[in-house]
Parts: structure tokens; C-alpha cells; sequence
């Protein structure tokens, strides 16, 4: 090898371990940061985000020479300013865009309800459990009575109104549910999932609303993700759009 070679080589092992240096004294904590706060609010509903591993590949440092005749890998330095918050930024929209490139699913908390009902409650009982997906896990008879102690779980967001609507369609013979947080659960629906080929249109129907998010399937996950951002007052693609706003007429016409 050449001289020339050999001094190539000293300077690209002195870059090297300028920018490694540069990535653990200004840079890693904020990767930290960018990859805590991505975690924290998912793209779906902004809400944290669970059992996901992020790998960073590498990452590639522009360094340029001071001038300066040392040896010494303080010789170079970031071509550019590199801030914390461009760190941040880059690696929270980084990881988010990644998050919606593969399939993502919801995770939802599961309540565990007792309540106490007659014989003739149970047929109006399981046709709310099973309209809010719910699932009945034991029924015991209570001893010296005709009542019958129930114990199942529904998700937590179809326990609102749970119990008005027990005693209204059971006409009072189901006593008010005990609510009590059970588990974790993930919902196998895929909020985006459109129904393509012509047995899934005739199956679930057509493209009911504007964008490519909405689809004619009754489909829980895409529901919940709507009421969640409507809440928050984030974007919603089920929003209706005005469309001619200068025709409309905002006041009644006298006559």
C-alpha cells in the first residue's frame, strides 16, 4: 500500500471516532427523548404504545476538518448544527411514519361486571352482554333464593350506560353490575382494512365516506379510533365535508 493509503485510512478512522463522539455526547439522549415521546402517543390515537422494539440501523454524521494540523480526532466536527429538538423531531416522525407501515391493532381494557339476576332476566342480560361484547365467564346459583350470581367481562368502552340499560330492557330483574378493571386485551380488527374485491363489497358494502380510511364494515377498531380523536380534537376522516359553502343559506328567508 501506498502512503497516500495509509493516510486515507488514519483520517477516516479519526472521522469515524469524531462522530461517535458527536452521536454519545450530543445526540443520543435526544434520540432517547424522540423515541420516549413517539411511544408516548401513537399515530392512532395519540395514545402510549405498547410491546413495540425499535432498532436504529445506524446513523451517518457529516463531519468536516477544522483547520488544524492535529492528529487529534477533536480535529473534526458536525458539518451542520445538529440541535436536540431536530434529533427529537427526526426520531418521533421517524418511528410514528414506521408505526403505520406495518399492521397495527388496538388495545383495549376489559372490565370483569358481577351482578345478581332472576330467571326471567337472563334473556334480556345476554342480549345487551352480546350487543356490547361482552362475555358471560360464570353463572352460579345463589343458595335459599332464585337468583342468579353472573360474573363477565366487556370492553371498557361499551360499559357507558351499561347499567340504565340493564334495568330498562330487564324491567328491573338484573340489580346494578359491579365494575371492576380486569385486563388488557388486543382488538384483532384491522382499522384500515378496505373491502376490495367484488364478494367483500357485496359482503361488508361500499365506501360509505370521503377518504380511504372509511369502509362500509361495521368495524369496531376504526370506531373507536373516531371517537377517541373526535375527543381530543384531532382529524378525523369521518368529518363531513362542505361542499359549494358559498350556496348554503344561513338564514331563513322571510316571506
Amino acid at each position: 500500500s501506498t502512503p497516500e493509503d495509509s493516510t486515507a485510512v488514519v483520517n477516516s478512522s479519526a472521522a469515524d471516532l469524531a462522530a461517535l463522539d458527536i452521536w454519545k455526547q450530543d445526540m443520543r439522549g435526544s434520540a432517547l427523548a424522540g423515541f420516549q415521546l413517539a411511544m408516548r402517543a401513537g399515530p392512532l390515537c395519540e395514545e402510549p404504545v405498547r410491546r413495540v422494539a425499535v432498532i436504529l440501523e445506524s446513523v451517518e454524521i457529516a463531519v468536516t476538518k477544522r483547520p488544524s494540523e492535529s492528529d487529534n480526532p477533536k480535529q473534526y466536527r458536525a458539518a451542520k448544527d445538529i440541535t436536540g429538538g431536530i434529533v427529537v423531531a427526526a426520531l418521533r416522525s421517524g418511528i410514528r411514519c414506521a408505526l403505520l407501515t406495518r399492521p397495527a391493532r388496538l388495545v383495549e381494557g376489559h372490565l370483569r361486571l358481577t351482578l345478581h339476576s332472576s330467571l326471567a332476566g337472563l334473556g334480556s342480560l345476554h342480549a345487551v352482554l352480546s350487543k356490547r361484547r361482552g362475555k358471560v365467564v360464570t353463572d352460579t346459583m345463589v343458595d335459599g333464593t332464585d337468583l342468579i350470581r353472573i360474573t363477565a367481562t366487556i370492553p371498557q368502552a361499551e360499559s357507558f350506560g351499561l347499567a340504565p340499560e340493564l334495568l330498562k330492557k330487564s324491567s328491573g330483574e338484573v340489580t346494578a353490575p359491579e365494575l371492576v378493571f380486569s385486563r388488557w386485551e388486543v382488538l384483532d380488527e384491522d382499522p384500515f382494512w378496505i373491502p376490495t374485491t367484488e364478494e367483500e363489497r357485496e359482503d361488508y358494502g361500499e365506501i360509505l365516506m370521503n377518504g380511504d380510511l372509511s369502509t362500509g364494515l361495521d368495524n369496531n377498531a376504526l370506531k373507536y379510533i373516531r371517537m377517541v380523536r373526535s375527543r381530543k380534537g384531532l382529524m378525523v376522516d369521518s368529518s363531513k365535508i362542505v361542499v359549494a359553502a358559498e350556496k348554503q343559506r344561513t338564514l331563513s328567508r322571510k316571506k
